[in-house]
């Protein structure tokens, strides 16, 4: 089975082994994502997530985001032969040469920005993706709970982004929020794990017109592999749900502007396609891609090209 540059674009690493009080290389109960795992599935660069779940917000929402910094930070220095965090364009380029794994930090919706001051800190800990809202509604953003769009807040927010060089991410934000936003970043955007509404009718889904802005601007958007955003009919969604998703992005923005975004580990084992529920399962989607008849380019770019692009040239003019 052949393995091709793995870019998972959205795994909630840090999040499931402080929640779940886990093992990274040696898991004693039932995960989807570790190293080994990682190795085997040829999982080579991940946008690894900043998420702070529900029942810590608002109080000890900085205090978890700043924890889950530190479990990234241990496990850079505990697997430093094996993992490397990316800040840099010369980190990217180094990754390359090397076989270790890159890991991208993504925070998954600012409620841990008590003060958008507060953004600077992260970034110089090596935040470079920012999703400003999860599904609830803070102060800058809204999710699919809420139709509000960006606040004042939020606007600074994006402009702070900017100064800051921190790219966009336009998962979970409602559809005025998304177009707020899309519209006030200067770097190339992504959506690091959404799927295709026409084919799946969530909110969390992007419409055909949401889907080709982000290609319009040279973004990615990663298909998810939750099975409620795969959904379709009746029966549990599989690989082949995947493979439609992918299919259908293709076919509105082309296949230089589809990923995957995982989401592995960002819910329970039985919401996912019992083919896919474990990172080292990945390489079986490709080889299902080909089974499809897509050329090796084509699967090349889907399970990793693109975003690895979109995330060196956003590196190349970032301050």
């Amino acid at each position: 089975m052949k393995k091709f540059f793995t870019v998972d674009a959205h795994e909630d690493i840090a999040f499931h082994l402080d929640y779940f009080e886990r093992d990274f290389a040696d898991p004693d109960k039932p995960c989807m994502i570790s190293l080994p795992w990682m190795k085997e599935g040829g999982v080579r660069l991940v946008f690894n997530t900043i998420f702070v779940h529900p029942k810590h917000r608002p109080h000890r929402t900085r205090e978890k985001a700043y924890q889950q910094l530190g479990i990234y930070k241990d496990l850079y220095t505990k697997y430093k032969n094996d993992l490397m965090q990316i800040k840099t364009l010369e980190d990217l380029k180094d990754l390359e040469k090397s076989n270790k794994i890159g890991f991208c930090t993504l925070m998954e919706g600012a409620d841990p920005l008590y003060t958008i001051q507060d953004l600077a800190v992260f970034r110089d800990s090596g935040l470079l993706i920012l999703a400003p809202s999860w599904n609830n509604q803070n102060k800058y953003a809204s999710g699919p709970e809420s139709s509000n769009g960006l606040t004042l807040a939020g606007q600074r927010l994006l402009n702070v982004m900017n100064d800051l060089g921190i790219m966009l991410d336009l998962s979970h934000l409602n559809e005025k929020c998304f177009w707020d936003a899309i519209n006030l970043t200067n770097y190339i955007p992504i959506a690091s794990h959404s799927n295709a509404r026409a084919l799946t009718d969530h909110p969390r889904n992007l419409n055909d017109e949401q889907l080709k802005a982000i290609s319009d601007l040279g973004g990615v958007t990663g298909v998810v592999f939750y099975n409620t955003f795969l959904k379709t009919g009746d029966k549990a969604p599989s690989i082949e749900d995947i493979f439609l998703h992918i299919d259908h992005i293709i076919k509105i923005c082309g296949e230089d502007h589809v990923g995957i975004g995982t989401d592995m580990d960002g819910a329970r084992i039985n919401e996912f396609p019992k083919e896919l529920r474990r990172i080292s399962k990945l390489p079986l989607l490709a080889e299902y891609l080909l089974d499809k008849g897509y050329s090796e380019k084509r699967v090349s770019k889907i399970m990793g090209g693109n975003f690895f692009r979109v995330l060196k040239n956003n590196l190349s003019v970032i301050p």
